[in-house]
């Protein structure tokens, strides 16, 4: 049978369960409460669903399989162990997170520090690096589509965006969750297959131990050099503090309905995503070893032409994978910016008087999201066109910038002191701006300098607030002895 056939099987198969599953999503009244975070009811299985699926991006996928398809093991060290090194951090703030009853994390920190100027620069800033990861998902999803069904890729990525992942987000929370429990099964079915099938002489464990272990790949790490050892840390750790502050992994935390449950997500995610990570890494060592070498193609379809050396059915699921992780991951980006720019940045206040017509009001409010979800969509979809850099370059300034904003006031927070936080954090912000943009320093190298100028920040102020606190009482006892 022709590949077209199961391709188009399997993209008709995957658009009727989104329809299906998602549609029962929408509410006749909704709020902002059910909205953003499906009411807080959701209990461990269907949060480990939208936890895992949201973190498996086509930058998991595809941009983590291209490096090591290049680069070998040096790519497993940068970014799988900084990915599973962030999760490490999560069961140390569900308590501090759910103790405030929040819809956000700007808002958090507002209620945390109590300042509202930080809540309004951290919306900023996460509108801005998501409208950025966004770009990934759908350039990911407009090139494997027009690849499966051979049919431009411009169509593609603007028609089928706006029919799965607005649809799936017009949802709300609840929607994200119904479509991130399809788009997970389809993720691990995808990546387990490929794996089964990729070696030409069928798989075995023999085999498979021979090549996850081959010494081609262990040489190369050791043969690395210290400027080389230092950059592959810096990406780990820019990776790792990256999903320890990312919000979109926070908000699940928030939407449980209890803390057992946010606490058996934690305990659950490492084993479905090292799972994946397996199936990816091994599969891609196979292609990298037994067939001809991809290059010259973009990251996208040089992944999808990988798909080749597999039985069409395999090659299927594996496509169908990188869409469900592209449409999993967007819809909930787009939540968070839209949350973040009608909730945080912008909130419509609803007058003293009129509380009468709340069922109106929260209507008016969610009619406003989708609006904004509809206008952060189209503006990633024109940056997917604008030849930004690749999969990797983006995450890399995405996560750098969450890790800025995040990793201190979430993980230490006896090292801020509340009036200056803003100050740090704006302050912090452009540095990095200007490292990455203007000085064209790496977006790692440069999140590491500013983590260190945000603790000497702090530690400085809170030394000369403790200086002036010597200084007051000689000031007084003066005063009185000279009266």
């Amino acid at each position: 049978m022709s590949p077209l056939i199961y391709y188009l099987l399997a993209f008709g198969a995957y658009t009727i369960c989104i329809i299906m599953m998602t549609g029962q999503s929408f509410a006749w009244k909704e709020t902002r409460l059910s909205f953003y975070l499906g009411g807080r009811k959701f209990s461990a299985f269907p949060t480990t669903a939208t936890f895992c699926a949201t973190w498996m991006s086509p930058l998991s996928l595809v941009g983590y399989s291209m490096w090591l398809y290049s680069d070998g093991y040096v790519a497993f060290l940068a970014s799988v162990n900084g990915w599973i090194l962030g999760l490490l951090f999560f069961p140390f703030i569900v308590q501090r997170l759910r103790m405030k009853r929040v819809l956000s994390l700007p808002e958090w920190l507002e209620k945390t520090y109590g300042d509202t100027r930080v809540r309004k620069l951290v919306a900023v800033t996460m509108i801005f690096l998501y409208t950025l990861y966004l770009v990934i998902q759908f350039r990911a999803f407009g090139v494997i589509v027009s690849y499966m069904l051979d049919i431009p890729s411009g169509f593609a990525s603007t028609s089928l965006i706006y029919l799965f992942v607005l649809y799936t987000t017009f949802g709300g929370y609840i929607s994200v969750v119904r479509s991130d429990v399809i788009n997970l099964l389809l993720i691990i079915l995808g990546v387990t297959v490929a794996a089964a099938f990729s070696l030409p002489s069928g798989f075995s464990f023999k085999t498979a131990a021979g090549v996850l272990l081959m010494k081609g790949q262990l040489e190369t790490v050791k043969t690395l050099s210290y400027a080389e050892i230092f950059s592959v840390f810096a990406v780990m750790l820019s990776w790792g503090l990256g999903v320890a502050g990312n919000p979109q992994y926070a908000v699940r935390i928030l939407a449980c309905r209890s803390e057992k449950d946010a606490y058996k997500t934690i305990a659950v995610t490492p084993f479905i995503v090292g799972w994946i990570y397996v199936c990816v890494t091994f599969f891609i060592l196979v292609c990298r070893s037994h067939y001809p070498i991809i290059n010259d193609l973009e990251e996208t379809l040089s992944f999808a032409r990988l798909g080749q050396f597999l039985p069409s059915f395999a090659s299927a699921s594996l496509l169908i994978g990188v869409i469900a992780a592209a449409v999993s991951t967007a819809n909930s980006q787009l939540l968070l910016a839209a949350c973040s720019l009608c909730y945080d940045l912008f909130p419509i206040k609803m007058e003293e008087d009129k509380k009468e017509n709340l069922v109106y009001y929260e209507d008016r409010f969610l009619v406003i999201n989708r609006i904004a979800i509809t206008l952060i969509a189209s503006a990633a979809l024109l940056l997917s066109h604008a030849g930004l850099p690749g999969y990797l370059m983006l995450g890399r300034i995405s996560w750098t910038l969450v890790a800025i904003c995040f990793f201190i006031p979430l993980f230490i927070p006896s090292w801020i002191i509340k009036d200056k936080l803003f100050f740090v954090l704006s302050t912090a912000l452009s540095v990095q701006c200007f490292l990455v943009f203007a000085a064209d320093i790496s977006p790692e190298n440069a999140m590491l300098a500013v983590l260190i100028l945000e603790a000497l920040l702090f530690k400085i102020f809170r030394y000369s607030a403790a200086y002036r606190g010597r200084e007051k009482p000689e000031e007084k006892t003066g005063e009185r002895g000279y009266v």
